[in-house]
């Protein structure tokens, strides 16, 4: 998926202060100072992600609507806003306070159009909430390879594969004995005080290190290509692989806050003959643009691999393929490493 901001996130911990009620903060009444949400609601207000709902009140423990949480969705996002004369669901009419951020969140994938309702004055459910913010992020196709792991939760029917991402980078918990409540819904203090979580992990810098030093290193090997492929696949660092990693490292007790990233800088090519793989070797990334400049390279993006590659002729009985990594690809991992909680890499 083509991303205009790439980036993103840490954990929902939904859980609820007993201090009792002081003076109010955050520049609403009707949050105590102390109270849990005190620094999240003040933030996402200051962000812009989230507004009072009037006479001084936040809202606090009132339910969050769809159409309230797609709006603050977009604005965490900063998308452009799309506004069709005709409107994708027949319960979202132009003349609403919500149609542009609902038609913006189906532009940008975050929604689908698969129903003619989108029931915006419902309450969010936590399930919906973690389904939007998964595919707000560009991981609609890695849910799929996400639905195949072990489940962390007991009462996961439906949607497997995104509340797994949405647990493995901390979107949403379990609300114990091993569930998840999918159809339970959050107020919107919790709401807010996940996605001004999400945005510390989407707008955080990641740092470019010129060597490892003793940090863990996370590395992701490239696949090999296989005879008979019209195009030999030897993406960089496939994004699925580079999640199964970093999830199997968090789930081993690893602190990736302190780990480094490696990426391959450069590309790797394959030359084919008549079908027959003659050689694969890898290039620098001075090696990669001297191709790309090159007369007749022809140059493509696999979203699924979330990496780039191209095609030319070396000679007139030998076809070369170079995946390699572009602005794009780099821009992908680094978010997906982010997500997680690594904010340095490096080239290699």
């Amino acid at each position: 998926m083509k991303r205009a901001i790439l980036s993103l996130f840490l954990a929902l911990c939904l859980f609820f202060s007993t201090a009792p009620a002081q003076a109010a903060s955050a520049g609403y009444s009707d949050i105590p100072s102390g109270h849990w949400s005190e620094e999240s609601v003040a933030r996402a207000t200051e962000l812009g992600l989230f507004q009072g709902v009037g006479d001084g009140l936040f809202g606090r423990g009132q339910p969050i609507t769809r159409a309230a949480f797609v709006t603050a969705l977009v604005r965490l996002f900063g998308w452009d806003e799309v506004s069709p004369s005709t409107p994708a669901f027949t319960d979202v009419e132009p003349h609403r306070w919500f149609y542009a951020a609902v038609e913006t969140a189906l532009a940008n994938g975050a929604v689908t159009a698969t129903s003619r309702t989108f029931r915006p004055t419902d309450n969010i459910t936590r399930e919906e909430m973690a389904v939007m913010l998964v595919r707000a992020l560009g991981y609609a196709s890695l849910a799929g390879t996400a639905s195949g792991y072990s489940s962390p939760f007991t009462d996961m029917t439906t949607n497997r594969g995104y509340i797994t991402i949405a647990y493995d980078l901390g979107i949403a918990g379990g609300v114990g004995d091993g569930r998840f409540a999918p159809d339970q819904t959050a107020t919107r203090e919790q709401a807010a005080a996940m996605l001004v979580r999400v945005y510390d992990r989407l707008y955080a810098a990641s740092t470019r290190l010129a060597s490892s030093g003793s940090r863990v290193r996370i590395t992701v090997d490239t696949p090999q290509a296989s005879a008979g492929q019209s195009v030999p696949t030897t993406p960089l660092e496939p994004i699925a692989e580079l999640y199964a990693t970093l999830r199997e490292m968090k789930n081993r007790g690893s602190d990736l806050s302190g780990a480094v990233l490696c990426l391959t800088g450069g590309g790797v090519r394959t030359l084919v003959s008549n079908g027959e793989l003659l050689s694969t070797d890898s290039l620098s990334a001075d090696e990669v643009s001297e191709i790309l400049a090159r007369d007749g390279t022809r140059t493509y993006y696999s979203e699924r691999y979330e990496s780039a590659y191209c095609i030319y002729t070396p000679n007139s009985y030998q076809t070369a393929t170079v995946w390699y990594q572009s602005e794009e690809s780099l821009a992908a991992k680094l978010q997906l490493a982010r997500l997680f909680g690594v904010t340095r890499y490096m080239m290699i």
